[in-house]
């Protein structure tokens, strides 16, 4: 048997109750509820010394201060503003959108619509987001939700509406007709709409 090593193991003298054994409540960190103390094994002894281990250095990070009024935004993008390159993106991701809706890929045009609304000066983020309405109150007749269709029809409506008759190479009147019409098909009980034409 190895004696102890200094500065690695201490031993340190047993408490003079002897008749007294090792219970769950002389564990630090440990909840008594969890283990009962018939669980607990014997600690190593050498004529009524017990062996433990020395104490390590504990070292607490600095003390950092920080501004209770702001949110860990680490996980949101963020977007550099330049004006030619926020236009070149909104305008690549309306055309993608665009064709996605043609194609009836409702919840893959809500993505490319919804990036491009992103991506837009806060002047035509109405427009964008008018579209991504209509994207998604198609995309829910599909789903058979009416009451989130007809949600997503209205705000479509009211988001378009200043953008009419076109904006951006897209028929806005045309488009407003045919949330009407959804709007009456949904209201009289039905999810069929027409196909979008856009």
């Amino acid at each position: 048997m190895r004696g102890a090593q200094t500065g690695r193991i201490r031993v340190v003298r047993e408490a003079d109750d002897r008749d007294r054994g090792v219970g769950v409540g002389d564990l630090v960190g440990l909840d008594p509820g969890d283990v009962a103390d018939h669980e607990l094994g014997l600690v190593d002894r050498i004529r009524g010394y017990e062996v433990v281990p020395g104490q390590e250095r504990l070292e607490l990070a600095t003390e950092e201060e920080v501004d209770p009024r702001q949110q860990d935004r680490r996980h949101v993008r963020r977007v550099t503003r330049f004006p030619a390159k926020i236009l070149l993106v909104s305008g690549e991701k309306l055309d993608r959108g665009l064709e996605l809706m043609r194609d009836g890929a409702f919840f893959e045009a809500h993505e490319e619509l919804e990036l491009a609304w992103r991506a837009a000066p806060a002047e035509e983020r109405d427009f964008y987001q008018g579209l991504v309405h209509v994207t998604v109150a198609w995309y829910q007749a599909g789903r058979g939700r009416p009451v989130a269709c007809a949600s997503q029809l209205d705000k479509a409506r009211r988001r378009l509406a200043a953008f009419a008759p076109e904006h951006r190479g897209v028929d806005v009147a045309s488009v407003l007709e045919q949330v009407a019409t959804a709007s009456q098909v949904v209201a009289a009980g039905s999810l069929e709409l027409p196909a979008l034409r856009i």
